[in-house]
C-alpha cells in the first residue's frame, strides 16, 4: 500500500471512528509502527489530524475547514482526479501559457504535461509549483505571490490580485467544492474565489475540472457561472442524466476514461 492510499485509509478510519489508538492503527493497516508514525506526523503537520498520547483523532473543525485541507484533498478520489488530469493535459499545446489553480485535481495534470514543451504555468498553489519544478520541459513556472493560507497550499491576498491582473493565459484549469448545471462552479473560501474570478477574466478558455462526486453539490458561493465554462472535464462515473443536463447548458462536457456522446 503506497503512502497516499495508506493516509487515505487513516482518514477514512478516523471519519468513521473519530479516534484510534496508534498501535491498533498499525495492526489494522499491516505496517510498522515507524511507518505509521511518519504518516501521522505528516498528517498532523498539515492539520488533517490531531495526535495525542497513544492515539490520533480528527481536528475539532467545521466540515468545510477540513475539506479545504490540502492533505485531505490530495488523498481523496485519487483515481478520478488522475483520470481528469490526464484528459485535461491534452488541451495544452507547446508554448501555451496556462493558469492552474491550487486544487488537488489540477495538481494531477502535471505528470501528463510531459508531452509539451515551453509551456508557462501560472499558479497560486504552492504544492503545484513545487511539483512542477521537478520537470524540465516548462518554459516558466510563475508562483503568484501573497499570503499563504495554513494547510491549504493556497496563496491569496491583495498582492495576488495585483499580479494576476498583469498576466493572461490560453487556459485556466480550475476546480471547486461543487458544481451544478444551473448555478455553475462554487466554493467556500471567499478570498481564494476572488482570485479565481480574476483568473477567469484573464483567460481565453475556462476548463472546469470536476470529479463526479462534486457534481450536483452547491457550496457557499458561485464563482464561475455555466455560460463562462468552455470545457467541463469529469470522470466516467457521471450518470447519463447528469451529463445531459450539463450539455443542455451548452457546456462542452468531456468525460475522461470513456468515449460517450
Amino acid at each position: 500500500m503506497i503512502n497516499l492510499e495508506r493516509r487515505k485509509n487513516i482518514l477514512d478510519i478516523l471519519e468513521t471512528e473519530g479516534s484510534i489508538n496508534t498501535n491498533d492503527l498499525s495492526v489494522r493497516l499491516g505496517v510498522t509502527g515507524a511507518t505509521i508514525r511518519t504518516d501521522l506526523r505528516d498528517l498532523a503537520r498539515e492539520g488533517a489530524i490531531v495526535r495525542y498520547h497513544g492515539g490520533v483523532r480528527l481536528p475539532d473543525k467545521h466540515r468545510d475547514e477540513v475539506s479545504e485541507n490540502y492533505m485531505v484533498r490530495s488523498v481523496t478520489n485519487i483515481d478520478l482526479k488522475k483520470m481528469i488530469g490526464k484528459q485535461a493535459a491534452l488541451l495544452v499545446g507547446n508554448g501555451d501559457t496556462i493558469f492552474m489553480d491550487a486544487s488537488s485535481t489540477a495538481f494531477h495534470m502535471i505528470p501528463y504535461l510531459e508531452h509539451t514543451m515551453d509551456v508557462t504555468v501560472i499558479t497560486n498553489g504552492i504544492n503545484t509549483a513545487i511539483e512542477l519544478q521537478r520537470y524540465n520541459n516548462f518554459k516558466s513556472i510563475i508562483l503568484i505571490g501573497g499570503m499563504l493560507r495554513p494547510h491549504s497550499g493556497t496563496i491569496e491576498g491583495v498582492m495576488s490580485r495585483e499580479m494576476i491582473n498583469r498576466l493572461s493565459a490560453e487556459y485556466y484549469f480550475v476546480s471547486g467544492n461543487g458544481f451544478s448545471a444551473d448555478a455553475g462552479l462554487s466554493g467556500n473560501n471567499f478570498f481564494e474565489l476572488e482570485l479565481k474570478r480574476i483568473c477567469v477574466e484573464r483567460s481565453k478558455n475556462i476548463v472546469a475540472l470536476v470529479d463526479s462526486t462534486k457534481i450536483g453539490d452547491d457550496s457557499a458561493s458561485v464563482f464561475i457561472t455555466p455560460n463562462k465554462i468552455d470545457y467541463l472535464i469529469t470522470d466516467n462515473q457521471i450518470s447519463d442524466e447528469t451529463a445531459s443536463s450539463i450539455r443542455a447548458k451548452k457546456i462542452n462536457l468531456v468525460i475522461a476514461g470513456e468515449d460517450r456522446k
